[in-house]
């Protein structure tokens, strides 16, 4: 009998990577890491000798999936993918029947509702028939005027990731529509206002683990989120969306931002149906969230982690906020520059001691 072991590909989503191995690190569960090609960061952690092999590009196929497959049995393991990005889950799906033969437990739904959700164009009238979130309006087809945001229908078009391009002047707006195939996109109107997360995993059998967390800087252009703060619900239904979700035969992890304007309306502004990058949060305010995704895939941690009663709820990657200016959202007000700069050195996700040569320059 094959043991399951998480999987964990590096080189994306890497605030999310280290925050996983953490938490398997915690609570004892054997876990597998797969280098992306060149220099990786994960070489420069603790977790380098968990690092199965390095990958010799930077393309997913069938054969590597197989590769590492082979490799755990060898060791009396057996893969199971953690879901950390778009790209990567997108060629999971894709290639659904070859990855499960080769040994995979793929951890992800059906191909189609995954779709439907993580795609742009569809997920607003998800959110909405389940929760009765309203999302900003779309700009018709010829129609486009800044403010406003240019999303992508598909996340992935020919074999390229694509992400919203945010339009505040008609210069940006004519810049953008330069480089897109217009066809492939669709415009809303720009929400000014707070941003949170909900942040969760919902289980096979229907229960969840979920926290809330307030946005208070992002990387310019809708990147990077690079400090924010864990937060009471601002007034979503949480249980019907879950039971929502569960019913059209969602599970595992998800992200949604939602934008809430100076008149307090709440707005739908996406979903992202993998682990989101300021996890390493959950590890404090919610261990419940990835105790249920490890239970929920067959792993068998040693003990559960409770919740850090007496640590702030707060995430921060320093290094991400000094590229350029980063947006500020109204949360943020209430402190100085100087209390931005120690709150981003105090919790930098890379200063705990497993990544610390990475702090401040990563």
């Amino acid at each position: 009998m094959l043991t399951p072991c998480p999987v964990i590909f590096t080189g994306h989503n890497d605030r999310a990577v280290v925050a996983l191995c953490r938490y398997f690190r915690a609570v004892e569960i054997p876990f597998r890491l797969v280098a992306r090609h060149g220099t990786d960061a994960i070489l420069n952690t603790q977790w380098r000798d968990h690092v199965l092999f390095q990958r010799k590009d930077a393309s997913l196929n069938v054969q590597l999936m197989k590769q590492v497959a082979l490799s755990l049995r060898a060791l009396g393991l057996s893969p199971v993918l953690c879901p950390t990005s778009e790209f990567l889950n997108c060629f999971v799906l894709g290639n659904h029947v070859a990855v499960t033969a080769c040994g995979w437990n793929s951890a992800l739904p059906e191909p189609a509702l995954y779709q439907i959700l993580s795609s742009k164009g569809s997920s607003g009238s998800i959110i909405h028939d389940l929760t009765g979130l309203s999302y900003p309006t779309v700009q018709p087809p010829g129609c486009w005027v800044p403010p406003c945001v240019l999303k992508p229908k598909y996340n992935i078009i020919n074999n390229q990731m694509l992400y919203p391009i945010i339009c505040k002047s008609p210069n940006e707006l004519a810049m953008a529509m330069e480089t897109i195939e217009i066809r492939d996109w669709f415009s809303q109107e720009w929400v000014e206002g707070q941003s949170l997360y909900l942040c969760a995993y919902l289980a096979k059998d229907g229960y969840f683990d979920c926290y809330w967390q307030e946005n208070l800087l992002q990387q310019p252009g809708g990147k990077s989120i690079v400090l924010a703060r864990s937060t009471a619900n601002p007034g979503i239904d949480v249980s019907a969306l879950m039971s929502g979700l569960h019913r059209k035969g969602y599970f595992g992890p998800f992200m949604i931002e939602i934008m809430r304007d100076s008149s307090g309306r709440l707005s739908f502004i996406e979903v992202n149906p993998r682990f989101w990058g300021p996890l390493n949060l959950s590890l404090k305010v919610c261990p419940g969230l990835l105790n249920r995704f490890a239970i929920d895939q067959g792993l068998k941690p040693l003990h559960l982690l409770a919740d850090q009663k007496n640590t702030d709820g707060w995430y921060a990657w320093a290094f991400g906020a000094l590229n350029s200016p980063c947006r500020r959202y109204p949360a943020v007000d209430a402190y100085t520059d100087k209390d931005i700069r120690i709150l981003l050195r105090k919790h930098d996700v890379y200063a705990a001691h497993d990544t610390q040569p990475l702090a401040g320059i990563y």
